[in-house]
């Protein structure tokens, strides 16, 4: 058995089994489909930071009349990131629960779930007797906490629900009434808690969660953990499980708060702290296959050649499905060492390259389907360094597939040579 099947049977049998359990757990499950929910919306925010910050001056100059509109819209999506997944939480956790035969309405649980992590933030006045809400954590540093809460409400719901401790409306009243009255006294409930946690013990919720999960975001921007996270879902893609997404099911509440405080460094002029954030994998790194389907394009191999220009178009916009299953990249032996160590020398490459502050930390969310020079450049706030990156980035790719391309193409020649002798 050879170096590469020994190691796909560790990731196969051993590795990705209790990976693959951790991202289908209730609470992961819910938290990345909340996240997913909320995706339109960071890439909308996104869209008013790319236009408000892109550094060329006769268009910045053009915007300064609605500069301050533009950020204000920034601070309606990335400074509510929290209220998105507050919300997203409770209706996909409640959802999980209702499948599996509960009473629990994903409605009622998600405007629970929401009202239980906006009552952590009491409503102020102001002198002309407005009212508002600090905002302070209801961004990036608000995603740990409404996590939390969301969950906690949610089971309090599901709690009251079990034990039938519920106001039950008689036969004959619409499902939508009854849902309502169901959810009355599970949601005092759980309002209750929370509004003795913040008003009475007058604990800062959002604060303590953000305290303590700080190191956590901090380690997730090393360098080794960023890498050791990559490499994990490179190993997971190999043996044919969608690596991306285990991956991100764990660290997407920690990429998201990484979004989150880059964004408002870089409103605020002052460096941005996160480079290991999911951007800077996207844009960098997380290269298309377009640099081995560029050799699939001259192989002497007729099947190969096919596969490359079925593949060239989504490869384009970062689809790599086609090559990884169709080539196929999976189990393939003769593929591992490019697809697993030369990613990953990307990753160190990369990143040793924005810390040395040559380019500019990505910032802005952008499609995952741009191609990647074009997202690296504009993900950047229109780095043109980027865009160079991201091109080296290809080159070096391509030039580490070709030797271990042209030994998979000599073996499929070679094979098809001994099959016609055969015939």
């Amino acid at each position: 058995m050879s170096f590469v099947d020994k190691i796909s049977q560790v990731v196969e049998r051993r590795i990705a089994p209790p990976l693959i359990k951790i991202s289908e757990n209730r609470y992961i499950d819910s938290i990345q489909k909340a996240f997913m929910a909320f995706t339109p919306i960071l890439l909308i925010g996104s869209l008013f930071i790319l236009v408000a910050a892109l550094p060329i001056p006769a268009w910045t100059k053009l915007i300064t009349p609605i500069s301050g509109k533009l950020w204000g819209a920034v601070n309606s999506t990335f400074g509510l990131m929290a209220v998105g997944p507050s919300f997203g939480i409770g209706y996909y956790l409640a959802s999980y629960y209702h499948k599996k035969g509960s009473e629990i309405d994903p409605i009622s649980a998600a405007l629970i779930s929401l009202f239980s992590f906006l009552i952590l933030f009491p409503v102020g006045a102001a002198k002309d007797n407005s009212l508002f809400i600090p905002a302070d954590n209801l961004g990036g540093t608000g995603i740990f906490s409404a996590i939390i809460v969301a969950i906690i409400s949610v089971e309090i719901y599901r709690f009251f629900i079990n034990k039938r401790i519920t106001i039950r409306m008689p036969e004959g009243v619409p499902p939508m009434v009854a849902d309502a009255f169901t959810a009355l006294i599970p949601g005092f409930a759980a309002l209750l808690l929370w509004w003795i946690i913040r008003q009475i013990l007058n604990v800062n919720v959002p604060v303590v969660i953000m305290n303590a999960f700080k190191p956590l975001v901090a380690a997730g921007d090393n360098i080794v953990v960023v890498s050791a996270g990559f490499l994990l879902d490179r190993l997971l893609w190999f043996v044919g499980i969608h690596g991306s997404n285990v991956v991100a099911s764990v660290l997407q509440p920690i990429w998201s708060t990484m979004l989150a405080q880059n964004v408002a460094a870089a409103h605020a002029g002052l460096p941005i702290p996160h480079i290991g954030s999911a951007e800077f994998l996207n844009y960098f790194p997380r290269v298309s296959m377009l640099p081995l389907i560029i050799w699939m394009l001259f192989s002497k191999d007729a099947g190969l050649k096919k596969l490359g220009q079925l593949a060239f178009p989504a490869s384009i916009f970062n689809i790599a499905e086609p090559i990884i299953y169709g080539l196929p990249l999976v189990l393939n032996p003769f593929l591992f060492i490019p697809w697993v160590l030369g990613y990953l020398f990307l990753v160190v490459f990369d990143y040793a390259v924005v810390a040395a502050h040559l380019v500019t930390v990505p910032y802005i969310s952008i499609p995952w389907t741009t191609p990647g020079p074009l997202m690296a450049y504009f993900g950047t706030g229109g780095d043109w360094r980027a865009l160079i990156l991201s091109i080296l980035n290809y080159i070096i790719m391509a030039l580490i597939w070709y030797p271990f391309f042209k030994v998979y193409e000599r073996s499929r020649l070679k094979k098809e040579e001994e099959i016609s002798i055969n015939k």
